[in-house]
This record gives structure tokens, C-alpha cells and sequence, in this order.
């Protein structure tokens, strides 16, 4: 495989616009990260499948420096999950990737992410229970990508044609899950990835 010139500084996101972990991409995905957890990139993972651990065992003897490889788990609702994300797992099955973060020390985040307007936030108690479960320390309260222009572009989209559209449920969601002052809330995976790179370099230090 060649890297066609990319940087070791580059961050590579797998699974933003297309599920990488069903049967059909997961062999790919297994290659993409090993190669470029060897070449010391920095990878994002989005998901709406379960990852078991036995799966990333062997990727785990690749990372190099905390935070290298960082999973988020997509959720955009709980109980309305077969209606809203059909062909996903189950969020009961889903969350079970969790256990990556526990077992391998592989950054592993919740991604509430788009925030729907009045059907995410109805799920907030339930959410707070995940992150109770197994001790989630990072969860991101993402908007929407749409096509209305807004102040904030997709820095990824294809000159400009996409923007975020938070909704006013994005503001009560992170100030419930500040107040329990358990977790870390941020508004982008990217910021998840960039804190984690400095942690690994203030270690290093």
C-alpha cells in the first residue's frame, strides 16, 4: 500500500460517512488501521457496530503512544435506535465496545452524534446509565451535517457544501452531562483526538 505522500501527522477518520466495521468493510478497515497505526498516524473510529475485544487485540500490540487509535461509538438514540439507525446494532449490543477502553486502554468514546432535536434528549437519563456501566470518560454531543449554511463548515466536505446545524437540545444535553461531573464533554470527535495527543505528549515529556 502506498501512503501517496501522507504525514504521519495527518489524522485518519474511518467511518464518518459509511459504517467500517459491518462484514462486508471490517477486512479493509483491519488492514487501513494497521497500516497506519504503524506509520504512527493518529486514527478515529466511528461506529454503529459492536467491536469485540478479542478484535483489536492485535492492533493493540501496534499503538505506540496513548490515544493513537480512538473508537467512538455512534449513538443518536436509544430507544428509538431500529427506527432511526436501521441495519445498526442494538445500543445494548453496541455499548459492549465499551469494553475496549476497559480491557485494552483503547480511548473509546460515546458519540451522541447527530443530536436529533426532541428525540436524542429524551434519552438523557439512559445515557447517563452507559456512562455509568462502564465508566465512560469521554462523550461527544454532536450536531447535525446539513446543506443550510451556518458559521461552522464540514472542514472535510467538498468546498464547503456541508455545515454543521446544532439544534438548541445540543446546550441542555452537555450541561446535564457536565453536572455530573464524571465526564469530559466536547462538541467534536476532533478535539477528543487532539486531547488525547496532548496527554500522550505530556507523558512523553
Amino acid at each position: 500500500m502506498n501512503n501517496n505522500g501522507i504525514s504521519n501527522e495527518v489524522l485518519i477518520t474511518l467511518g464518518c460517512f459509511s459504517e467500517c466495521w459491518d462484514n462486508n468493510n471490517k477486512p479493509e478497515t483491519i488492514k487501513l488501521i494497521q497500516y497506519f497505526l504503524q506509520k504512527g498516524n493518529q486514527i478515529q473510529l466511528s461506529t454503529k457496530k459492536e467491536i469485540k475485544t478479542e478484535e483489536f487485540c492485535q492492533l493493540k500490540n501496534l499503538i505506540q503512544y496513548l490515544g493513537q487509535l480512538v473508537v467512538f461509538v455512534s449513538s443518536a438514540s436509544i430507544r428509538q435506535w431500529n427506527t432511526i439507525e436501521r441495519g445498526t446494532d442494538a445500543p445494548n449490543k453496541r455499548f459492549n465496545t465499551f469494553e475496549l477502553s476497559r480491557q485494552l486502554d483503547i480511548p473509546t468514546v460515546l458519540y451522541m452524534k447527530p443530536v436529533l432535536k426532541g428525540i436524542t434528549i429524551k434519552d438523557i437519563d439512559l445515557y447517563k446509565e452507559v456512562i455509568s456501566k462502564y465508566d465512560i470518560k469521554d462523550v461527544v454531543v454532536g450536531s447535525i451535517f446539513g446543506e443550510q449554511p451556518s458559521q461552522e463548515t464540514v472542514h472535510f466536505s467538498d468546498k464547503g457544501l456541508l455545515f454543521y446545524n446544532p439544534v438548541s437540545d445540543e446546550s441542555q444535553i452537555k450541561r446535564e452531562l457536565m453536572a455530573t461531573g464524571n465526564v469530559r464533554v466536547f462538541s467534536r470527535s476532533t478535539q477528543v483526538t487532539q486531547y488525547y495527543k496532548n496527554k500522550s505528549k505530556n507523558i512523553e515529556r
